[in-house]
């Protein structure tokens, strides 16, 4: 699997990006929230990519953070989500706002992305709240942007604490993983 490349931008066509790497030129499908933050032509960027083999296509799916990346990876585990589907998600709306969306249950912000009707919008708050319920603080671990819920002031964590929370984060999404 490919996880993340490093390289100089060649070529920009929405929603493409030729990214050479070591003399290898890889085509990285990317959301316009991502694509647009991507530096100039000729100048060196690093996403992070998510590998997709089907019968008849190999795909890279680029993001320019982990956490962009894992959730494309949650949203492409939703029935009836491909990573077509959840590439047009993500480039209709940040992250952020997605997840906002799914713990306010704004079903109506959702059915205005292409692609998604009002059944595949009750159906991705259905099964992603599921799996952002019990999640305090960052949502991904390290310095993610998605916060969900605000645990108390008692719930300030220990350097000792936290590290044994991220453990436990990897754990569970692992679990997860392997229960698909």
């Amino acid at each position: 699997m490919i996880g993340r490349l490093r390289g100089n931008i060649l070529e920009k066509q929405p929603p493409l990006v030729l990214l050479e790497a070591h003399g290898v030129g890889y085509e990285i499908y990317m959301p316009m929230t991502c694509f647009y933050e991507l530096p100039e032509l000729q100048h060196e960027a690093v996403i992070f990519t998510h590998f997709v083999v089907r019968e008849d296509a190999q795909l890279l799916f680029g993001f320019n953070s982990k956490q962009e990346r894992t959730l494309f990876r949650e949203l492409i585990k939703v029935n009836g989500v491909g990573p077509k589907l959840a590439l047009a998600i993500l480039s209709g709306m940040s992250a952020q706002q997605f997840v906002t969306a799914v713990e306010k249950e704004e079903i109506a912000s959702l059915v205005k992305l292409p692609g998604v009707g009002k059944k595949t919008a009750e159906r991705l708050v259905v099964e992603m709240k599921d799996r952002f319920k019990g999640m305090h603080g960052d949502l991904f671990g390290g310095d993610s942007a998605f916060t969900l819920t605000t645990p108390g002031p008692e719930a300030e964590p220990t350097m000792r604490k936290r590290k044994r929370l991220q453990r436990w984060y990897h754990w569970v999404i692992n679990r997860r993983k392997r229960a698909v």
